[in-house]
């Protein structure tokens, strides 16, 4: 009987201690300003022009640099990495702290729709499973990963490398009474800024090149972003940023993958805006890899895209 006892006590004190640190965790990543779910959600930004998408807008899309050409407050929303679940929630986020922008941008590529490339990355959105929304997209998302947030903490543990230095950062972002992150429109400059022979490596595993696969998930949650954004009034824009020419024919079905990205534009009545025209996707000098512009060539697409933006109404 004493040892059931104390089985039990140890087995309540073990709870305890989980709970408490799930709440830690929780207040901790809510406080950290350079975790952009965590700074829309407590901070008005309410820019009139957001960019979404992964790595290629993160990098590229410099909202100072853009303000100054469109006379408009931008923000960029891209996270690295990303696909469009991920871009979902980041906007259902964005919106339920600030007010609607004029436009979003969406940046679309064959790759965006093969489940190979880019992520759902769930352990972003463990400090608010307490939203019905996110938990429902989690539960889809990473099934695996959601049976197991029924156990104290396990939320956290389940993939604990990924978000240990955050929360110390955002106890730290607290303790100063910090509210702002270290990139404050959102944009992160690339810290590689020259050529890394991506496409080489590229061609030795696809001496053919490479079909990419139209992913059911992908398109079901691109639809759900562009529909969260229609419902609050947002003009949306699909878009493709510049594409290292020479690339291309190691991409046989890009145009057949292209076609069912403007079936999507189509379906909902917005443009598909590619800028592979652009002179500078013929030479690797203004790339960092086939799809990501160095600073450089940023600027110049940067310019470029302020243009278009110019002429909508």
């Amino acid at each position: 009987m004493i040892i059931l006892k104390r089985i039990l006590i140890s087995f309540f004190v073990i709870l305890l201690v989980l709970l408490g640190l799930s709440k830690l965790y929780d207040f901790a990543l809510r406080n950290n300003a350079n975790i952009k779910a965590s700074y829309v959600q407590k901070n008005k930004i309410d820019a009139e022009i957001i960019f979404q998408g992964p790595c290629e807008p993160l990098w590229m899309i410099s909202p100072k640099v853009l303000d100054v050409k469109t006379g408009k407050l931008s923000y960029n929303l891209a996270l690295s990495h990303s696909d469009f679940a991920d871009n979902y929630l980041h906007l259902y986020f964005y919106l339920k702290n600030n007010k609607s922008p004029k436009y979003m941008f969406l940046y679309v590529t064959p790759e965006s729709m093969d489940g190979k490339y880019n992520t759902f990355n769930t352990y972003r959105f463990a400090p608010f499973l307490n939203d019905s929304v996110v938990k429902n997209v989690v539960k889809e998302m990473d099934p695996g990963y959601h049976k197991w947030t029924i156990i104290p903490f396990m939320k956290y543990a389940y993939y604990n490398n990924k978000i240990n230095f955050d929360v110390i950062q955002g106890l730290k972002h607290f303790a100063s009474d910090r509210s702002k992150p270290y990139h404050e429109d959102g944009y992160e400059p690339p810290i590689q800024v020259v050529w890394d022979n991506h496409l080489e490596e590229f061609i030795q595993l696809y001496p053919h090149g490479y079909n990419f696969e139209w992913n059911k998930m992908r398109e079901r949650y691109l639809c759900k972003t562009i529909e969260l954004a229609k419902r609050h009034n947002i003009q949306v824009y699909l878009y493709e940023s510049p594409v290292l020419k020479e690339a291309l024919e190691y991409q046989p079905n890009r145009g057949e993958i292209i076609g069912k990205i403007k079936g999507v534009a189509e379906k909902y009545g917005i443009k598909y805006v590619q800028f592979d025209a652009m002179k500078i996707a013929e030479s690797r000098k203004y790339f960092m890899s086939t799809l990501n512009l160095n600073l450089e060539g940023s600027k110049i697409f940067t310019d470029s895209l302020g243009s278009y933006i110019n002429t909508l109404k």
